[in-house]
């Protein structure tokens, strides 16, 4: 438990108390820990990751229509690009990347790693159904398992 301007902020798993009223109802009070976490410019809640669905909308059409990460796009674009350069032989090494485009050697190697992201999560980027959580930050930051299996467990997809 945090103490935060007066304010109590619990940390935890989430729970559910029921009090009984005076009348004879009961009032029921609902913890779910959230996280923000950025993605590109804005902020988005996160759920807990025991948490598979915290709100259940029942409604017929999304509430929320599927949402691009454009940063991560364009640097899956270069990476897959740019891995495609060395494989076909246009160039020799990710220093010659570099040099061409004008960048660091570290940002040419760092997104020649999203090239061996699994198909199918790149295809969910580009869907805009990957999870709100998953940034481009962090898959470089966290690193990319050449497994396709143990990507998807780790994205939880």
């Amino acid at each position: 438990m945090i103490v935060y301007r007066k304010k109590v902020l619990q940390i935890g798993a989430p729970h559910e108390r029921r009090h009984p009223l005076e009348g004879g109802g009961i009032k029921i009070t609902t913890f779910v820990p959230l996280q923000f976490k950025r993605r590109g410019v804005s902020k988005v809640v996160v759920a807990p990751a025991n948490v598979e669905k915290p709100v259940t909308d029942r409604s017929q059409s999304p509430s929320l229509p599927p949402s691009h990460d454009s940063t991560l796009l364009r640097a899956l674009g270069r990476g897959i690009y740019w891995q495609h350069l060395l494989d076909t032989g246009v160039v020799a090494d990710t220093a010659e990347i570099a040099q061409r485009e004008g960048l660091h050697k570290t940002f040419v190697s760092d997104h020649l790693r999203l090239a061996i992201l699994a198909p199918a999560l790149v295809e969910s980027a580009l869907r805009g159904e990957l999870p709100r959580n998953v940034t481009r930050l962090d898959l470089m930051r966290d690193g990319i398992p050449a497994c396709w299996l143990i990507q998807r467990r780790r994205l939880f997809i």
